[in-house]
């Protein structure tokens, strides 16, 4: 055994009976931003309920569609994803300090005693804000997501105790990359790019126009991962010329949680939810996808945010010199999940618990041609859709399939790109994390995905998933019933289908062999 192995042994031994990474954060004082989002929630609450000993744990809100950032935090607070933290720590508020912010605002939006206060106390800085829809203006976007980090790196560098600032980006900011390693790429443009694109757009009644936004990002898929590319050039920048103690990391697709801090909680009917939904549902039966090729590179959002809390331990009390640092976060090289072998534990699922919404039979082809995947996609859920919703018309009622179609139909156009490409998201340095984590740290922040159980994550999705959907956690006997009749009537259609095509076939060959004859 090497020196440095018998150095780990020893203080995995010494330090056993208690987490290391919770003795780091005792005593701390941290900002975090973009605390109300669906990551956010959980590095909010994670560090509350498990990390109960920092000193202050600062987060930026603004106010929204005018409601206060009192109200919007209790409101946010009522949640039942924090219910654990109400039984383990029920004085959580004495430690949490609202700070008014808006990051599209000059200076962030903070007042001169906000800043202050900031500037004398953060040890910590968690920047987890972005906007991530696709539906704003590009002036607003590259604010928040480029401008506000700039300006948050400016004041990290203002803070004479701070130990590191953490940049939450995506696995996706530079999507050309087949194998993405833990390292800094070139950004696509510089601050004064984006200060003309911002300028461009504000000063256009029209805004800036696509075509100059598909010029400007070039490889980029949309001005997302654009600038989340362009966030990460800025703090390697800042890391390298102005020392800055700080690291990039990157998670890949996040889900619903594995464990805590309640098991398959999602935060949203959006992105993969909606498209799981809308496959239990019967509604959507093909999916684009090379099942001998892809992986769905997923992780838990719980598991995801101990690979952050582990990675700035990590990067504070490890590393030998400050250099700016990279944690890649993704299942691709760590625990691969087949899109094949995902998609048989949706249907189980789909077929063990029926929702009581249910349209159609579920199945589930996977094609890897996009023509054929449209033309399949359109025969089985487009056209049974628009004939549904004409019956509803008819019967006087709302139509309601084809509304949920179109929604997922856009949302699958958008996550096509970054569920199913054959890419291998490296993650060294954060396996690396669990040389120096003991046991307690393990337990309290377990992110080790080598040890997770895809099908757990599956079953766990589904009571999440019910739950955000409003229903039972066990099917109802109606929904049985109606899964039953559309299994006949599904299985009915199919022999149909199949003896049509067999006579159709058989005609078509007697009148070949009449012709010869």
């Amino acid at each position: 055994m090497s020196e440095v192995q018998e150095a780990r042994r020893s203080t995995k031994e010494e330090n056993n009976c208690k987490s290391q990474i919770q003795k780091f954060y005792a005593g701390k004082h941290i900002l975090l931003t973009g605390c109300t989002g669906y990551l956010g929630t959980i590095i909010l609450e994670k560090i509350l309920r498990t990390c109960a000993e920092i000193s202050k744990l600062y987060i930026l809100v603004r106010e929204k569609r005018n409601v206060a950032i009192e109200d919007r935090m209790k409101k946010l607070f009522e949640n039942e994803v924090f219910d654990r933290l109400r039984e383990s720590n029920p004085n959580y508020m004495e430690k949490l300090v609202l700070i008014y912010g808006d990051l599209e605002k000059e200076d962030l939006g903070l007042s001169p005693e906000n800043r202050r206060c900031l500037i004398e106390n953060v040890n910590i800085i968690i920047h987890n804000a972005s906007v991530v829809r696709f539906d704003v203006k590009p002036s607003q976007l590259l604010r928040t997501n480029v401008i506000a980090t700039e300006k948050l790196l400016q004041l990290a560098t203002e803070c004479p105790h701070l130990k590191i600032f953490a940049y939450v980006s995506t696995a996706y900011s530079h999507p050309s990359k087949i194998i993405k390693e833990e390292k800094f790429y070139s950004p696509p443009a510089d601050l004064k790019l984006i200060e003309d694109v911002i300028k461009a757009d504000e000063e256009n009644e029209a805004g800036i126009s696509n075509e100059a936004i598909r010029d400007i990002i070039g490889d980029w898929w949309n001005l997302y991962p654009f600038s989340k590319a362009t966030a990460e050039g800025l703090v390697e920048a800042y890391g390298r010329k102005r020392s800055l103690p700080c690291i990039v990391y990157r998670p890949s697709i996040v889900v619903g949680a594995y464990n805590e801090p309640t098991p398959g909680w999602v935060g949203n009917k959006n992105g993969t939810v909606l498209l799981s939904r809308a496959v239990r549902a019967g509604l959507v039966h093909v999916l684009q996808s090379d099942e001998s090729e892809s992986n769905m590179d997923l992780i838990p959002v719980d598991m995801t945010v101990n690979g952050l809390l582990a990675s700035i331990w990590d990067y504070v009390a490890h590393r030998e010199t400050h250099e700016p640092r990279v944690y890649n976060y993704g299942s691709s090289d760590w625990n691969p999940l087949p899109n094949k072998k995902l998609h048989e534990y949706e249907l189980e699922v789909a077929h063990a618990y029926p929702l009581t919404g249910m349209v159609w039979y579920p199945f589930l082809l996977q094609i890897n041609n996009f023509y054929v995947f449209s033309i399949l996609f359109t025969l089985f859920s487009i056209i049974p859709g628009i004939l549904a919703d004409l019956v509803f018309l008819l019967l006087w009622k709302k139509p309601m399939i084809v509304p949920i179609l179109k929604s997922v139909i856009l949302n699958y156009a958008t996550l096509r790109r970054y569920l199913y490409p054959k890419r291998i998201l490296k993650t060294d340095n954060l396996k690396g994390v669990l040389n120096f984590a003991n046991s307690a740290d393990m337990k309290e922040f377990f992110f080790d995905l080598s040890a997770m159980d895809w099908h757990k994550l599956i079953q766990v999705g589904n009571r999440g998933l019910r739950k955000l959907i409003k229903e039972p956690l066990e099917p109802t006997p109606a929904a049985l019933k109606k899964y039953r009749n559309l299994k006949i009537l599904h299985y009915t259609v199919v022999g149909l289908v199949v003896l049509l095509s067999l006579n159709f076939f058989y005609r078509i060959m007697c009148s070949i062999f009449s012709f010869l004859a």
